[in-house]
């Protein structure tokens, strides 16, 4: 997990991560208004911003 300053930060480095084969990214905001890129299996303490897979953003339940 890593904490950066603005959403584009964070959905960059998501990108990124998530192109390499089988890779999930997960970007949330904390309570402070910093942005988290986050493996799945790893705990959200704050609003899902976005999921990303093979470097694009996901579609699902859980963001906006």
């Amino acid at each position: 997990m890593n904490t950066y300053r603005t959403l584009d930060q964070a959905t960059g480095v998501a990108r990124t991560l998530s192109a390499r084969p089988d890779r999930t990214v997960v970007v949330y905001r904390t309570a402070d208004d910093k942005f988290v890129t986050a493996s799945p299996k790893d705990p959200v303490r704050g609003t899902i911003a976005g999921v990303f897979r093979d470097g694009y953003a996901v579609r699902t339940v859980l963001t906006r």
